[in-house]
């Protein structure tokens, strides 16, 4: 390989480096105004609660408050799901606990400690009998 052809790769690795640095921003920036939404949306149930408060209504109805907690568990959940896109963007898996990002091969978060969740997908071949064990502990031989 000549060297034109490796400083080619090498721009070449940067600039998908360089593209995929841009989408992970975008989606934090994206998180980010999403997060706002949230904090409007409760400082909007506040204003319901504190106006029932003060006309006498307490507890105020739900109908008053329903669109606001639906919008806020939308954002939750389209914030999760930039969090998993960024996730694959990168070599990293965030913590479902304290939101902090670990290497992609780490048993546990790094920042709290929690164990990730290790999720094993078989095919229905892959599937494993089970094989109960003897008394002796020893794994009962199955006639075939």
């Amino acid at each position: 390989m000549s060297f034109f052809d490796k400083f080619k790769a090498g721009v070449s690795d940067a600039g998908n480096k360089a593209k995929t640095l841009v989408e992970i921003n975008r989606l934090k920036l994206q998180n980010s105004g999403k997060k706002n939404d949230i904090d409007e949306q409760l400082l909007e149930i506040g204003k319901v609660v504190f106006a029932a408060t003060e006309a006498g209504n307490w507890p105020p109805d739900q109908e008053s408050i329903q669109d606001y907690v639906a919008r806020i568990h939308q954002l939750k959940f389209e914030i999760e799901q930039n969090l998993l896109h960024i996730a694959n963007l990168t070599d990293e898996k965030v913590c479902r606990s304290c939101g902090n990002s670990s290497a992609i091969n780490a048993k546990f978060c790094a920042s709290c400690g929690r164990t990730f969740e290790i999720i094993q997908v078989q095919s229905d071949e892959e599937q494993r009998e089970e094989i109960p064990l003897l008394e002796d502990g020893q794994d009962q031989v199955k006639p075939k």
